[in-house]
């Protein structure tokens, strides 16, 4: 098949953009023509065969980017030919088999409660033309019913999908995201390499990869943290990622643990931080689905994440890590990640319950959305 992927930015950088690219090396790998309409490409270290078609548009602000991105990626799917059209997120304004992990309206529902409009936090979300745009654009392809299918990345997902957006309730699927199993992996030395570089000795060391401060639940997690090291004092939490290093060391510092919280921006090698790691810490609020967890794994280093996260389903709780029930209280946080830290199960095994979601099989599950809708 010729198969258009529709994405406003196509790179490794991002949950989505990681998404993107693997399912577009995945149906290439299967052999399909794989064109990738966007505004941004940047080169993944394995593009042959990947044809990139660029479109225009404001790039720079995100809101803007937002609202002209759908009407170029249009235009440009128009003159293409295409068997089927998959896109990520309600990107166009014609038929396709549409990717939403989750649904907009169900941030916006949870960050409305838990930050009010008397808040600064809830005045400037409110306020924000970026969450306005995206769920109206939702409101315009979903809500008119114009996808052929509409895959969400878990099962709570899905359901959110079909409360918000009945016309395509009955085209809702459930297509988790992968992990690259090649890429993922444990490496002994990158383990010794990389905790020397961060020079964090021989106590436990947790992760946490974020890229917003309030949403990913870093206040809780530094609360939570506080009370992992009045149990295991030598422990040290490394905060990686692209929320801003310097908001992230203000913020250790009003919750009082700077002295064990190491922010250090982003990560580019990820595997060798995952196996750096004795354990994931992801108190998300909200994440339809959240690949960390899923990466940490696949490197075998147990979780202690949110129940709110997506991907959460694939952590066996008491073997490969601990589910946190309620992101927003500290003792829960502690809690799980005790229970993370204590995990005996091997790495190998750890690693081998994430089996089923190698990218290779995800894409396969994939081709008959894919196929289903270039028969119409």
């Amino acid at each position: 098949m010729k198969v258009g992927l529709v994405i406003s930015a196509y790179h490794l950088r991002g949950g989505l953009e990681r998404v993107a690219v693997e399912t577009a090396r995945g149906l290439r790998d299967r052999g399909h023509r794989v064109i990738v309409i966007t505004q941004r490409a940047d080169p993944t270290g394995d593009d042959h065969g990947i044809e990139i078609v660029r479109v225009g548009g404001f790039k720079r602000q995100i809101a803007a980017r937002a609202a002209t991105f759908p009407v170029a990626a249009t235009r440009a799917v128009g003159e293409l030919n295409l068997d089927v059209l998959y896109t990520f997120g309600s990107s166009v304004f014609v038929p396709a088999v549409v990717r939403l992990p989750g649904a907009h309206r169900s941030w916006w529902e949870l960050a409305n409660e838990e930050w009010p409009a008397a808040t600064r936090d809830g005045l400037r979300r409110r306020f924000n033309p970026h969450h306005r745009i995206t769920l109206a654009l939702d409101a315009a392809v979903l809500g008119h019913g114009l996808p052929h299918a509409v895959l969400a990345a878990g099962e709570w997902a899905a359901e959110e999908i079909r409360r918000f957006y009945p016309r395509v309730a009955d085209r809702v699927s459930i297509l988790p995201d992968g992990v690259n199993l090649a890429e993922f992996s444990y490496d002994a030395d990158a383990r010794a390499a990389t905790r020397n570089a961060w020079e964090v000795g021989d106590g436990p060391v947790l992760l946490c990869v974020a890229t917003e401060l309030r949403r990913k639940g870093l206040d809780t997690l530094f609360d939570g943290f506080k009370l992992v090291r009045d149990e295991i004092g030598s422990a040290t939490l490394i905060v990686g990622g692209r929320a801003p290093a310097a908001d992230i060391r203000a913020l250790a510092v009003a919750h009082g643990v700077q002295a064990g919280v190491r922010a250090i921006g982003e990560i580019d090698d990820m595997p060798a931080a995952y196996a750096a790691a004795d354990a994931l810490m992801f108190p998300t609020r909200f994440d339809p689905w959240g690949l960390p967890i899923v990466e940490a794994l696949a490197c075998g280093t147990p979780v202690a994440a949110s129940a709110r996260a997506g991907a959460s389903s694939a952590i066996r709780d008491g073997e490969t890590g601990s589910l946190i029930l309620d992101p927003r209280e500290p003792k829960q946080v502690a809690h799980a990640t005790l229970a993370a830290l204590y995990c005996r199960t091997s790495r190998a095994d750890v690693r081998a319950t994430v089996a089923h979601l190698d990218w290779r099989e995800v894409v396969a599950q994939l081709e008959p959305h894919l196929e289903a809708a270039a028969a119409r």
